[in-house]
């Protein structure tokens, strides 16, 4: 691959990468909403009777909301995934442009 490709194709990895720990932050925002709508339910919860309908329906909430962190943490787990491969090639990628400009500077250095 020629010195031009390299360079794009680094600058692609850098934004994919940027993206990614974006989306990340993003899906760790909104896991912290989610604890704090399960801690708040928690508490209003605990002042009901365990028996009682409003304390089953608000059981039934905090499940619901597990239920969607849960989602929520596969997602940030694929994603992880996908940076760890994104840095992998992204190293990869630097040296072949740290080749190319080794080999393009001893070339020059020849004549």
């Amino acid at each position: 691959m020629g010195f031009a490709a390299s360079q794009a194709r680094l600058m692609y990895l850098i934004a994919r990468k940027s993206d990614l720990e974006l989306e990340t932050q993003f899906i760790s925002q909104h896991r912290m909403y989610l604890a704090n709508q399960v801690s708040g339910l928690f508490n209003q919860q605990a002042q009901l009777d365990p028996e009682s309908k409003a304390s089953k329906i608000l059981e039934g909430k905090i499940k619901h909301l597990q239920m969607a962190d849960k989602q929520l943490e596969m997602h940030l787990n694929r994603l992880k995934s996908q940076r760890d491969a994104v840095v992998q090639e992204h190293q990869a990628a630097r040296k072949v442009i740290s080749q190319n400009i080794k080999d393009s500077f001893g070339l020059m250095g020849q004549q």
